[in-house]
């Protein structure tokens, strides 16, 4: 009870504070798509951002708990494999005996890296349909962030915290980044045109990622990276042309069901789509960047 307490009130605190500044600085509101069943209203707010409130609750309460069920699954088995345990792991590496600080910024940069594949990796085959879960809403807002199937949530983060264990971080420093770069993607799914100017090259941006969820042509395949677009820089996926706005939403190729549990075994059920017209064509070559 007390976590859906503290869910509830930092929802209607977030949508304070996002309300705030999308009215300030905010973006024209993404235009409706005829015949669109998520843009009906349901007391008169659309139901697709009912299906945002209840992945608000769901992903931390149920999501999480299966990811941790699996990340402490595979800490036993890297435990069992070290011999001494973790603690023993951590002290007898060269990565363990680091300052905490140190270890905090070599996290976020090897956490966001192995990110920016798996995500590539979740937008071909068959992880594609886990992940256009995430992609299925015609309007991007802070909280289609939190729009994750547990698959889609599962499988990086325990190769991540895997290798991470492995090198030797202190898992201290683990606990503490992965929520703060989480919490860096509400930001990130923000209705707002923010590019962060020359910054732009260096942390990932409100229009980096609407980039990123575009269903135009032009905008499919890029901007992968979580914080650092140095990844998108260096494996030519990064577009975020000057003075544009992406202007459709969606997963192309994929008819998404509205709806927390009918997004829940979509996945699982077959594909109509062909991998190679519909899947594989959001990981395109990206025209040169700008």
């Amino acid at each position: 009870m007390d976590a859906v307490v503290r869910l509830t009130v930092g929802l209607l605190l977030l949508t304070a504070v996002f309300w705030a500044i999308e009215r300030l600085f905010g973006l024209p509101g993404d235009p409706e798509t005829p015949g669109d069943p998520a843009a009906r209203r349901i007391l008169g707010v659309r139901r697709d951002t009912w299906t945002d409130v209840i992945y608000w609750f769901v992903t931390p309460v149920v999501t999480r708990t299966i990811t941790f069920a699996g990340v402490a699954l595979a800490v036993a088995v890297l435990t069992v494999g070290a011999g001494d345990g973790i603690d023993a792991l951590v002290a007898g590496s060269l990565v363990g005996t680091q300052p905490r600080w140190l270890q905090a910024i070599e996290v976020i940069v090897v956490l966001d890296f192995m990110g920016y594949w798996f995500h590539r990796a979740f937008h071909r085959g068959r992880l594609w349909r886990f992940h256009a879960v995430h992609h299925g809403p015609r309007r991007v807002t802070w909280l289609t962030s939190v729009r994750l199937h547990p698959v889609n949530d599962l499988v990086p983060r325990v190769a991540q915290v895997m290798l991470l264990l492995a090198l030797g971080f202190d898992p201290a420093v683990l606990a503490g980044a992965v929520p703060a770069l989480a919490f860096y993607t509400l930001l990130l799914h923000a209705r707002v045109p923010w590019r962060f100017g020359a910054l732009r090259f260096v942390f990932a941006s409100p229009a980096f990622h609407r980039w990123h969820h575009a269903a135009q042509a032009d905008g499919r395949g890029h901007n992968f990276a979580g914080f650092l677009p140095i990844w998108d820089l260096l494996f030519g996926t990064y577009y975020v042309p000057q003075g544009v706005q992406p202007r459709q939403f969606g997963a192309p190729g994929e008819a998404v069901p509205e709806g927390f549990w009918a997004q829940m075994v979509w996945p699982f059920r077959r594909s109509r789509a062909a991998a190679s017209a519909g899947m594989l064509a959001r990981d395109v070559p990206p025209p040169p960047a700008q």
